[in-house]
């Protein structure tokens, strides 16, 4: 009902839709099929600058007051539901409510969380800052089979009817998985939009010919580096070599298929990975016509993050520590600077996490199942229970009280490249 009565208020509007990766992209599949005149996207990453997203242009919202002349008409959907709190005060300190009559709805629906559904639990690399790279750890690896994929997402369209998209990893590599291009093709087939992320490191060009030609609406490509000595430094067990190879692949099978896959190129700053290396990346990327959005590493997972604020370091943490360009310490100092609503967490509240061998965690940032658990088997609760169990894990009072659901979240990044622009940088393997 919630989503019924915002179609009816956006019939005779003009919608400029807030976020223009996946979340976005999925509000515009279902504003389409209601006949809803979307006009374009808005985005505070700089990446999106005079880009195109689905055919549709996409703004900077500093910008939006001198774009939008017919206040009358005009209508802004926010789409980034995590966001939506930074959102809002961004808009604050634009006095945007206050110097224009345009009404700014958001697309969330409490009945349609974000599903994220890990189809493949293992990965073939073992980067840094990643829990792939633990080695202690007995978290199942394991590949979901499709006719498990098709009881699952099932459930999700009878569970939450008005799901705009559905992301198909989380830890794992999904471009490994056999079938993933049949199941991008099943979910489609409810018009729900697919979002995928890859290290791309992988020699499966037949795979990723059937993937593009299946058209994932998002593809996240995840890497850290242009020349193999910084790539490999983070990205550890990859060849950068590769993953240009297939860049090169997708872009070729794009421009065959006619696909209007969102690539983004995810460009992980370190800080022998910022100077020559990523100016190279962003020539390649423009030479693609790809997106590049760059992201200051952090730690992962949740777990990792705890034990180093509690005094217990491992090696691997502190070693990474002194090649980010951001410490844990000031990523959770710039980020807290944005306020959640107490003791709310917009992670666990918003998403729910299927794993691939069907237990689902508290959100997407916990690593180990035990304790961090809500249930082991999706197919066997209800999304009422999921959703009342969250609340009896005891890892997220002191997640948010540390503010770490806002550091995860990344909230508030000029504080972030201030700290960064303090760092030395030393950009390594420039051939």
């Amino acid at each position: 009902m919630i989503r019924e009565n915002l179609f009816n208020k956006l019939l005779s509007k003009k919608v400029f839709i807030w976020g223009a990766r996946m979340t976005g992209i999925g509000a515009l599949r279902q504003l389409k099929r209601e006949n809803i005149d979307v006009v374009g996207f808005i985005d505070s990453d700089p990446a999106f600058e005079e880009k195109f997203v689905h055919g549709l242009p996409v703004y900077n919202y500093k910008s939006i007051k001198n774009i939008i002349t017919d206040k009358i008409n005009y209508t802004i959907v926010i789409a980034v539901s995590l966001k939506q709190d930074e959102i809002t005060d961004q808009l604050s300190k634009m006095n945007f409510n206050r110097e224009s009559n345009i009404e700014v709805l958001s697309f969330l629906d409490n009945e349609a969380p974000y599903y994220t559904v890990d189809i493949l639990g293992s990965c073939n690399l073992k980067c840094s800052s990643c829990p792939h790279s633990i080695l202690d750890t007995s978290v199942p690896k394991g590949s979901m089979k499709f006719e498990t994929f098709q009881k699952v997402f099932d459930k999700i369209i009878k569970d939450s009817p008005n799901v705009s998209h559905l992301s198909l990893y989380s830890w794992g590599e999904p471009l490994l998985h056999p079938y993933v291009s049949e199941i991008i093709d099943y979910v489609h087939d409810k018009n729900v939009a697919v979002a995928l992320s890859s290290n791309l490191s992988i020699k499966f060009g037949e795979r990723i010919k059937k993937i593009i030609k299946s058209n994932p609406d998002y593809l996240k490509i995840s890497l850290s580096g242009f020349y193999p000595k910084a790539y490999e430094n983070t990205h550890s067990g990859g060849n950068i070599d590769l993953v240009k190879k297939n860049l090169n692949l997708i872009r070729e099978y794009m421009d065959k298929f006619g696909s209007q896959t969102l690539v983004d190129i995810n460009y992980h700053l370190y800080r022998d990975n910022c100077g020559e290396n990523l100016l190279k990346m962003e020539e390649l990327a423009d030479d693609l016509g790809f997106i590049i959005s760059k992201t200051h590493a952090l730690v992962m997972p949740l777990e990792r993050v705890m034990s180093h604020l509690d005094g217990k370091t491992d090696i691997q943490t502190s070693k990474l520590q002194n090649n980010l360009l951001v410490t844990i310490e000031e990523g959770i100092k710039a980020s807290s600077n944005i306020k959640l609503s107490d003791g709310t967490c917009p992670f666990r509240e918003n998403q729910v996490n299927i794993n691939s061998d069907l237990s689902v965690p508290v959100c997407c940032t916990v690593w180990e199942r035990g304790t961090n658990v809500v249930t082991q088997n999706y197919l066997k609760s209800s999304i009422d229970e999921i959703n009342r169990d969250k609340k009896k894990i005891d890892i997220c009072n002191k997640c948010i009280k540390q503010n770490l659901p806002q550091y995860n979240m990344g909230f508030n990044q000029d504080q972030w490249k201030k700290f960064a622009s303090n760092k030395i940088i030393k950009d390594v393997g420039v051939e």
